[in-house]
């Protein structure tokens, strides 16, 4: 692996995969969870999602004796490795790969959809008599994707990256501009969930999907080892941990602005009524150039963040096919056939399954909640074996069982909230 990169590159890199697109469905949050219980959430998810991250970031490096040439230190280049490294081979992998793998492809499924809306919003903007349907933008989305899979390896990835850090920041300004623009008038927003008329199961589900939402807007962790693999330790550097560190720090210090200005912004403008993506809630008029803008920002952003997440899978599977040929190494034919097949898939999960909030809420629980929340602390503990019910021991296995029980409760939710949207849903209709 080449490992060339510095801390700022890592620090984009870092930005383009937490500060994605999720950042536009917080509003929605507060409109199950109420003011108080979506700030606490906020509040909660951030704390724990710095920890965590932070705990991968300390795992990184290990010690290795027999490695003379890496001053004793063996480096842990993927979540995988980690994984196995701390829980043996065979449970490693078992326990970690199934998460993960939801997650890339997961965030990939859920980019393809909030991208091609996007495109779709951008292109009605232009021409509002289009007649394309939305299905063809997923399409289109997809194509771009295709396009950008074939770059070789994540090192070629930073221009895309930088340019996906710099989208989100931008739509997120916007979000939070026009939002404060709108100065709802007194009475006319509604800010309580429950004068919302739902079932008491439509409400209880619009809870659990609404908590795990909050958690799939911080996937990042899933590459955050693959982004601190690429940081060089040599002899001005003997680890990677203070600059990774540096890095994390200025990552969550911009995510957190955007997510908590969006989130508390948004809600205050729409209330109850705010859309599933916050851009899609305003109407047209003077300033919806602005909006238009806003949301082919996402759409480039998405595009790079999508090739962000992807990437591992890429390596994955490359890696497992090299090992099964006698040369050690993959075709460039296969490889590139390898990687359009698994792009066309996603596109087509995609198309079928069309429902941003609800894909929020299922991969946030069913895999980012696992590999960002629960297995960090429980990797730690396991690794470090800190002294039972001291307070190291104490917060991890909290933060173990109440991740883990979020994430039961949320997949229930947002299982319930996709069943309930695609029984009125036709594919090639809208």
């Amino acid at each position: 692996m080449r490992r060339h990169a510095g801390w700022l590159e890592m620090v984009y890199h870092s930005i383009t995969g937490m500060l994605g697109a999720g950042v536009l469905g917080l509003p929605a949050v507060f409109s199950h969870l109420g003011w108080a219980g979506g700030i606490i959430m906020l509040v909660f998810s951030l704390w724990v999602s710095w920890y965590t991250y932070l705990l991968l970031v300390w795992m990184h490096e290990v010690p290795d004796l027999d490695n003379k040439a890496g001053n004793g230190i063996r480096r842990l280049d993927r979540y995988d490795q980690l994984a196995t490294y701390v829980l043996g081979p065979r449970k490693g992998k078992a326990v970690l790969l199934p998460f993960q793998l939801i997650v890339l492809l997961g965030v990939a499924i859920t980019y393809t959809v909030v991208g091609g809306d996007s495109l779709r919003a951008f292109a009605t903007f232009i021409n509002p008599n289009l007649s394309m349907g939305r299905w063809s933008f997923y399409i289109i989305f997809g194509a771009v994707q295709l396009m950008l899979s074939l770059l070789p390896s994540f090192n070629e990835l930073s221009m895309v990256s930088l340019l996906g850090a710099v989208m989100s920041v931008a739509y997120c300004i916007i979000a939070i501009v026009m939002s404060a623009r709108v100065h709802p008038a007194k009475g006319t927003v509604n800010y309580a969930p429950e004068a919302v008329e739902r079932t008491p199961v439509e409400r209880a589900m619009g809870i659990f999907n609404a908590v795990t939402t909050v958690l799939f807007a911080y996937g990042g962790h899933n590459v955050a080892l693959e982004i601190q693999a690429t940081l060089p330790i040599n002899a001005q550097h003997k680890s990677t941990v203070p600059r990774m560190e540096k890095g994390v720090h200025i990552t969550f210090v911009v995510t957190a602005l955007a997510y908590f200005l969006v989130a508390i912004v948004g809600f205050y403008a729409f209330g109850t009524g705010v859309a599933d993506n916050v851009l899609l809630t305003f109407s047209h008029g003077p300033t919806s150039w602005v909006v238009a803008m806003a949301d082919m920002f996402v759409v480039v952003h998405v595009a790079a963040a999508y090739q962000v997440y992807i990437n591992p899978v890429f390596i994955m599977c490359e890696a497992s096919l090299s090992r099964r040929t006698r040369f050690g190494t993959v075709n460039p034919i296969v490889q590139t056939l390898l990687r359009m097949s698994l792009v066309v898939g996603v596109t087509v999960v995609g198309l079928l399954i069309p429902f941003f909030g609800s894909l929020m809420g299922l991969f946030g629980a069913i895999a980012i909640t696992p590999t960002t929340f629960l297995l960090p602390p429980l990797l730690w503990l396991l690794y470090k074996q800190p002294t039972k019910w001291g307070k190291e021991w104490m917060v991890n296995w909290f933060l173990v069982i109440i991740t883990g029980i979020m994430g039961i409760l949320g997949t229930i939710g947002a299982l319930y909230g996709i069943i309930k949207a695609s029984s009125t849903y036709r594919i090639f209709a809208a």
